[in-house]
């Protein structure tokens, strides 16, 4: 089963780069953390993103709309719990997925 995320969950581009995660509500925790949803990872700046500039590439700079992720069961204030399983693409060029490398939490685990 996924885990759920929270604010110490680490998520990075395909480059290394880390995204600079803000939950939007403080009222569910996991493992002392909040518990992030659905809207919580878009739109976020990314930092040390190792792509290269140049006139064909760009470094990856914020994360872009989640494709996948949210459960269909656990909420937390009222939104959809983001899961481990989440990912979505970056604004670098070319595009990439960014990912979870972990969850920030190991107890919890989340119906989908």
């Amino acid at each position: 089963m996924p885990k759920l995320l929270t604010s110490t969950a680490v998520v990075q581009c395909p480059h290394g780069g880390k995204v600079q995660i803000t939950p939007s509500q403080a009222a569910v925790l996991a493992g002392g953390n909040p518990v992030l949803v659905l809207g919580d990872l878009d739109g976020k700046p990314i930092a040390g993103c190792a792509q290269p500039a140049s006139s064909s590439t760009k470094p990856c700079t914020q994360t872009l709309p989640m494709l996948v992720g949210a459960s269909m069961v656990a909420t937390a204030g009222g939104a959809p719990a983001l899961l481990d399983t989440a990912t979505g693409m970056t604004d670098g060029v070319p595009p990439g997925p960014w990912r979870v490398l972990a969850p920030g939490q190991s107890r919890v685990d989340a119906k989908c």
